[in-house]
């Protein structure tokens, strides 16, 4: 009996234990908060089970010496003490967790609300990706299987167009709603390439979505990589969940690659019981450099070893070269970005089948899209950050609607990414859309179009831009390299969808032109605003040696 009522004090004590440190072991580095509740649940599984053996673990015998006995005698009390509270207290969880409403149960057994209907809400972008590479695009590579198969169930823009054609100021406009100018990230200079890379932060004063929707009920994480993105940057405010590989691992060939978002973005969806959620996963593939792991030998062969598709080397070996020479570079960039972008379908596909998997599936929102696009030298330049051209500034847009939700399946209208979080907020059934400018996403032919405005290049003298459903306007409000006069460009994008014909002098835009240098002045005086709060803002922001690593590697640093 003696060794009986041991075992019984012992096995479950130690099942309970051994089932929480299992479960922290595996999920812990993955979503700490989460992982607690789950190491209780997965506890008090270990705990029953050692009620099950506590029989077979009576039969035992331990015949110690006489000086082992005597030690047992001495810390038996206290050892069998500590058994029983780690027998009792995995009891008194179960008995806990059987009251519904009880804090336990709806840690680690979670439920919405038996009238909460909003859709969970999925936001998938992919760094740098070019809308003309997609199939549902009227690409023919046959890059984007997986992504052309996501397409036929959601409404295809013809017509996105980013806020900013680089990262840190076009996500911070979508998730915010807003312009650069009037969210702190634009500072009224000339140039101000060293302070986005090393001051710019997402000010605490303007809500971002994944805020809105967190008070709104709705469990958010996010799961990305990009070096800019980071916590200090003020981009995780507003997440339960925030994961950057870029800022978790130590910078690798594989540390920041799809499979790796992938992974960690099936890991939360597993791990996450709680609905509604808003989930936000974000791809660095295909962006610089050029590097997929399964680019064909016979591809990379063809070119020499020492060749980086990267903006510094674009700037320095291969732009003073032959013609010859800078015709093949430009043929080499093509061709290795389409394989990243091949690469990276790849990955996304794992995500997108286990969606479909879902039983929420039908009913949630995914909208799947880019912070930017990519030059390949369309008008005679590379990368990004740059221009505020179309193959730049605009972006791919699929949006698969929850199923009450009816929509044409592709549609021409302009629209912007700022109409992006007003039009999850919509679904959230959230009013308060204060100081965002964005509109809800069209669903039909014929609803209006959304003019876009965009402005805050990286790289160069700044420039802004109007975009409607006719003509692109680019203005030039302190000149180029050439000149410190201002200018604009025109295109007709009906008929001149690339960009080449700039018919500035004709007087039918003279109206544009005027409201796009109003619109331009008037974010000036915004961004000068901001200057007031801008020493305290870099206090929040620390460019460290890893930073400088990690954009050099990109070729955002040279």
């Amino acid at each position: 009996m003696r060794e009986l009522r041991r075992a019984f004090l012992i096995t479950p004590a130690l099942g309970f234990a051994a089932g929480a440190l299992w479960s922290c072991g595996r999920w812990s580095s993955i979503w700490p908060q989460m992982s607690l509740a789950l190491a209780l649940h997965h506890g008090m599984i270990g705990w029953v089970v050692g009620v099950i053996l506590a029989p077979l673990a009576s039969r035992l015998r331990w015949d110690g010496d006489q000086r082992e006995s005597l030690a047992w005698r001495r810390w038996g009390k206290v050892g069998m003490a500590a058994a029983a509270v780690g027998a009792i207290v995995p009891a008194g969880l179960w008995i806990a967790a059987a009251f519904p409403r009880g804090s336990v149960r709806q840690n680690v057994f979670p439920k919405r609300a038996a009238d909460d209907h909003r859709p969970n809400l999925i936001f998938i972008t992919i760094d740098a990706l070019r809308w003309d590479h997609l199939g549902a695009y009227g690409s023919t590579k046959g890059l984007t299987p997986n992504l052309d198969a996501f397409a036929k169930e959601a409404t295809v823009y013809t017509k996105a167009f980013a806020s900013s054609p680089w990262t840190l100021t076009s996500f911070g406009s979508t998730l915010a709603s807003r312009p650069p100018s009037e969210m702190g990230m634009k500072t009224g200079a000339i140039d101000s390439e060293e302070w986005y890379k090393r001051w710019a932060v997402w000010p605490d004063d303007v809500p971002l979505l994944s805020e809105r929707l967190k008070a709104a009920g709705y469990t958010t994480g996010a799961v990305i990589t990009n070096p800019f993105l980071r916590p200090s940057r003020g981009c995780s405010r507003g997440f339960d969940y925030f994961r950057n590989d870029s800022v978790e691992v130590m910078f690798g060939q594989e540390s920041e690659r799809a499979p790796r978002v992938t992974k960690h973005a099936l890991q939360w969806l597993r791990l996450n019981r709680r609905e509604p959620f808003f989930l936000w996963v974000h791809y660095l593939d295909p962006h610089t450099p050029y590097d997929a792991p399964t680019t064909p030998h016979e591809l990379r062969a063809k070119y020499p070893k020492r060749w980086a598709a990267t903006r510094g080397y674009w700037i320095g070996p291969i732009q003073n070269q032959d013609e010859k020479t800078k015709l093949r570079f430009e043929e080499f960039a093509r061709s290795m970005y389409a394989e990243e972008v091949r690469y990276m379908d790849r990955w996304l596909g794992d995500l997108l089948k286990y969606l479909r998997a879902q039983d929420w599936y039908d009913d949630a929102m995914i909208v799947v899209s880019a912070d930017h696009g990519e030059e390949l030298f369309d008008h005679g330049w590379f990368e990004h950050g740059h221009s505020m051209h179309s193959e730049v500034l605009g972006v791919p847009l699929l949006v698969k609607w929850p199923r009450a939700f009816k929509a044409d399946p592709v549609l021409d209208q302009t629209v912007g990414l700022v109409d992006v979080a007003p039009t999850f907020l919509r679904m959230a059934g959230v009013k308060d859309r204060k100081g965002m400018v964005g509109r809800i996403l069209p669903r039909k032919k014929g609803e209006p179009s959304h003019e876009v405005y965009a402005e805050g290049l990286l790289y160069g003298n700044e420039q802004t831009a109007l975009v409607t459903d006719r003509y692109k306007v680019i203005y030039h409000p302190w000149g180029d390299a050439h000149s410190d006069t201002p200018w604009f460009e025109v295109y007709d994008i009906r008929r001149d969808p690339g960009e080449h014909k700039n018919i500035a002098d004709e007087k039918a835009t003279e109206g544009l032109q005027a409201r796009l240098k109003q619109r331009t002045e008037r974010a000036q005086e915004d961004a000068k605003e901001w200057q007031a709060k801008l020493a305290q803002r870099q206090s929040q922001f620390r460019f460290s040696k890893e930073d400088e690593r990690r954009l050099r590697a990109l070729g955002y640093v040279k």
